[in-house]
Parts: structure tokens; sequence; C-alpha cells
């Protein structure tokens, strides 16, 4: 299963700032238990405002899920208890390493399919159509430039192949927290028939 500094080296490797006190929720989430924000500011010894803040923008990020009960003593308040879904977060991961394996993918066709370009690089053409325009910029009629990418197209070809390697191993690690979780459902449902089992006998 993932530990704190490995969901926080998820977070910031999809180019998301963390601040420190958003870390150190983390860490106390990543322990798999369903807790308050007013247990969560006391132990970081955070106001309130300041640990929910925090965890909306883990809320927001999507991978940390809350519900709420009515405070006993004040029946206007809500409090807030707050988990981490880490099988969540490996899915949001896998999905940005395919979203961004899609853009290169598109960057090296597009490089592919230019061979010229205006001198600003603005504007970029076809062999076909530069040869239509005799290789000149049909806006201010200046000579067109060749387009020397065979390096970067190289270099993102080299970006896909690292981001394929990416996603089969967010992909493995997803089926194992998968069948973990699926493990521990088991056994939760296994030990609740014991307990009804348990109360009828006694009755």
């Amino acid at each position: 299963m993932l530990d704190s500094k490995e969901i926080v080296e998820i977070i910031e490797d999809m180019d998301i700032i963390l601040e420190e006190r958003t870390i150190d929720i983390i860490q106390i989430l990543s322990k798999g238990e369903i807790i308050s924000e007013n247990e969560i500011a006391e132990k970081l010894e955070l106001k309130i405002n300041a640990a929910r803040k925090s965890l909306y923008q883990l809320h927001t990020i999507g991978f940390v899920e809350y519900t709420k009960e009515k405070d006993e003593e004040k029946k206007w308040w809500y409090i807030y208890f707050w988990e981490l879904n880490k099988k969540k977060l490996i899915e949001i991961y896998k999905k940005y390493k395919e979203n961004l394996l899609k853009t290169k993918q598109k960057l090296i066709l597009s490089e592919r399919e230019f061979s010229f370009q205006s001198k600003d690089g603005e504007q970029k053409f076809t062999y076909e159509d530069a040869l239509a325009n005799g290789f000149v910029n049909p806006e201010n009629n200046a000579p067109l430039v060749e387009i020397n990418n065979l390096e970067l197209i190289s270099q993102l070809e080299q970006e896909v192949h690292q981001l394929n390697t990416n996603i089969t191993e967010i992909a493995e690690k997803l089926k194992e927290v998968t069948e973990i979780e699926a493990k521990k459902a088991k056994e939760l449902e296994e030990a609740e028939k014991v307990v009804v089992k348990a109360t009828k006998k006694k009755k």
C-alpha cells in the first residue's frame, strides 16, 4: 500500500504544489483512519480554518472524501469526518499520465506533419502548402524557414516511451490496491456475519 511519502510524490508529480501543513495532514490520513477535522487541527496545532483549507484542496484533487454528522451539542453545526482513498488517487494519477501521453503523441504527429515555418515560428506549413505558396509566408511574403525538428521528435518519443512504462507500473499498483481493498472488505463482511450469528444465539 502507499505510504504518505509516496502519496506526496504522486501529487507533486501531477504539478500540484502542497503546503507543509497539507503534507502533515496527508501523513495523518494515510494511516487509513476516518478522522474529524477537529482532531486533525488539534493534532497539528492548527486553526480549524487552516485545516479545512488543506483538506478541501485534497478533496478538490479528488482522493480525499468526507462525511458529515450533526454536532450533538450544537444542533446547527456539522462535524466533518475525512478519509483518504488510495485507490482513487492511483486512478487519478493513471488518468493524468494517460492525458500526458495523448498530448505528447499529438505533438509528435504535429511535428512530423509540418516541414516549414515563419521566421517567428508562429505559423507552420506542410511541405505541400509551402510549395504552393512558393516557400514564402502568404501574409507578408517573407521566406519560410525549414523546420529542423528531428531532435525534438526524438525527445518526445523518449518521453512517450517513459510514460507508457509509468502507466504500466501505475496499473499494476492499482491492481494491487484493488485486491487488498477487496480482501479487507471480505474480511469485514465475514466478521459482521460472525457478530450477527453470535447475537442471534444470545437471543
